[in-house]
């Protein structure tokens, strides 16, 4: 890929990204465990590689929905627009239409079982942890709820805490990646996971102990 098509992908993306929590920063780590994973695998288009994860998340505006599908169809659209490869659009697209977590399993090239690894490792580990509670913040739910004094950790509750979100989605990215080097990081940055969630869990727990204290005071 030569630096020109490179910058016009760039500033495309740059023009697209709207969530503080898939932000560029995101995209660029994204791109960069892309490349780190790419090396030493066989057969790797770059083209299509680094396309795609420049362009995953430009389906995101701050709303709820299939952000990938939308984000396919964004980058059909604008590759067809500009001097990139026709031969390899579809390729590029359909990296970025499974790279979420419900498409697990629908990945048949290698790059999209790369961009899947990138964008899943970004999501644990301590760069996971703040953006899942960015990503709370901006729907505006919840860390955690109250059950019987103490937190909730029913991964199917109707509450749409940060909580939840890591019982139900960062859990279950640990044994999902593709590629050797992904694996060997994912299960470094499982131990990060299950310290911090820990520790908040018995934080918030011993807090919601104290409450007791409000007896003696008000009554």
């Amino acid at each position: 890929m030569n630096k020109e098509l490179f910058k016009t992908i760039e500033s495309f993306m740059l023009e697209c990204v709207k969530e503080s929590a898939h932000d560029k920063e995101h995209v660029y780590r994204v791109l960069n465990y892309c490349l780190f994973f790419a090396d030493g695998e066989n057969n790797v288009d770059y083209d299509i590689l680094i396309t795609a994860a420049l362009l995953h998340d430009i389906g995101r505006d701050g709303k709820k929905k299939n952000h990938a599908v939308v984000g396919a169809e964004m980058s059909y659209n604008f590759l067809n627009s500009i001097s990139f490869p026709k031969d390899k659009i579809e390729a590029v697209c359909d990296a970025i239409k499974y790279h979420n977590n419900n498409s697990y399993g629908n990945q048949e090239t290698i790059e999209a079982k790369i961009l899947y690894d990138a964008d899943k490792l970004d999501a644990v580990g301590v760069m996971g942890i703040a953006r899942s509670l960015i990503g709370i913040g901006n729907y505006n739910n919840p860390m955690y709820a109250i059950i019987d004094n103490k937190i909730d950790l029913n991964e199917n509750a109707d509450s749409d805490t940060y909580i939840r979100y890591y019982l139900s989605h960062i859990t279950k990215n640990y044994d999902r990646f593709f590629t050797g080097k992904a694996k060997d990081l994912a299960n470094k940055m499982k131990a990060v996971d299950e310290y911090y969630m820990q520790e908040f869990v018995k934080t918030v727990n011993d807090n919601q102990s104290y409450s007791r204290l409000l007896d003696d005071i008000v009554h």
